[in-house]
Protein backbone atom coordinates (compact mmCIF):
# COMPACT_ATOMS: atom_id res chain seq x y z
CA UNK A 1 0.00 0.00 0.00
CA UNK A 2 1.33 3.03 -0.88
CA UNK A 3 1.59 5.23 2.58
CA UNK A 4 0.74 8.79 0.81
CA UNK A 5 -2.50 7.44 0.02
CA UNK A 6 -3.56 5.81 2.93
CA UNK A 7 -2.25 8.93 4.85
CA UNK A 8 -4.94 10.72 2.96
CA UNK A 9 -7.28 8.40 3.35
CA UNK A 10 -6.86 8.16 6.87
CA UNK A 11 -6.38 11.90 7.52
CA UNK A 12 -9.81 12.36 5.64
CA UNK A 13 -11.82 10.00 7.90
CA UNK A 14 -10.14 11.18 10.55
CA UNK A 15 -11.21 14.93 9.83
CA UNK A 16 -14.72 13.56 9.33
CA UNK A 17 -14.98 11.81 12.40
CA UNK A 18 -13.91 14.77 14.34
CA UNK A 19 -17.28 16.60 12.67
CA UNK A 20 -19.39 14.47 13.15
CA UNK A 21 -18.38 14.26 16.83
CA UNK A 22 -19.55 18.21 16.60
CA UNK A 23 -15.73 19.32 16.58
CA UNK A 24 -15.24 21.74 13.36
CA UNK A 25 -12.07 22.55 11.95
CA UNK A 26 -10.58 25.30 13.73
CA UNK A 27 -11.25 28.52 11.96
CA UNK A 28 -14.73 27.14 10.76
CA UNK A 29 -16.75 29.62 13.13
CA UNK A 30 -14.60 32.55 11.92
CA UNK A 31 -15.32 31.39 8.37
CA UNK A 32 -18.89 31.09 8.66
CA UNK A 33 -19.15 27.69 8.68
CA UNK A 34 -21.21 26.62 11.66
CA UNK A 35 -22.70 23.20 9.93
CA UNK A 36 -21.13 20.24 11.22
CA UNK A 37 -23.45 18.12 8.89
CA UNK A 38 -22.31 20.41 5.36
CA UNK A 39 -18.93 19.91 6.59
CA UNK A 40 -18.95 16.15 7.33
CA UNK A 41 -20.90 15.80 3.62
CA UNK A 42 -18.48 18.20 1.81
CA UNK A 43 -15.40 15.20 3.42
CA UNK A 44 -17.27 12.40 2.72
CA UNK A 45 -18.28 13.56 -0.83
CA UNK A 46 -14.25 14.24 -1.42
CA UNK A 47 -13.50 10.61 -0.17
CA UNK A 48 -16.65 9.55 -2.61
CA UNK A 49 -14.81 11.35 -5.92
CA UNK A 50 -10.99 9.84 -4.56
CA UNK A 51 -13.05 7.08 -5.04
CA UNK A 52 -14.46 7.19 -8.57
CA UNK A 53 -11.39 9.00 -9.71
CA UNK A 54 -9.08 6.21 -8.90
CA UNK A 55 -11.48 3.41 -10.08
CA UNK A 56 -9.27 0.93 -11.12
CA UNK A 57 -6.13 2.12 -10.50
CA UNK A 58 -5.78 1.00 -6.70
CA UNK A 59 -3.92 -2.04 -5.08
CA UNK A 60 -6.86 -4.01 -3.71
CA UNK A 61 -5.75 -2.93 -0.04
CA UNK A 62 -6.12 0.04 -0.89
CA UNK A 63 -9.48 -0.15 -2.69
CA UNK A 64 -10.29 -2.18 1.02
CA UNK A 65 -9.23 0.83 3.44
CA UNK A 66 -11.07 3.95 0.92
CA UNK A 67 -14.18 1.53 0.61
CA UNK A 68 -14.94 0.86 4.41
CA UNK A 69 -13.74 3.73 5.29
CA UNK A 70 -15.99 5.52 3.14
CA UNK A 71 -18.84 3.15 4.14
CA UNK A 72 -18.39 3.67 8.18
CA UNK A 73 -18.32 7.07 7.62
CA UNK A 74 -21.49 7.43 5.44
CA UNK A 75 -23.46 4.86 7.89
CA UNK A 76 -22.35 7.46 11.03
CA UNK A 77 -23.31 10.49 8.56
CA UNK A 78 -26.96 9.06 8.00
CA UNK A 79 -27.04 8.58 12.20
CA UNK A 80 -25.72 11.95 12.60
CA UNK A 81 -29.27 14.19 14.05
CA UNK A 82 -29.66 17.13 11.56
Amino acid sequence: MNPHFASLVLGLAHQTDQVLQGNLPQGAEQAGIKDAREVAKSLIDTLGMLEQKTQGHLEPDEQKLLTEALTALRFRFVQMKG
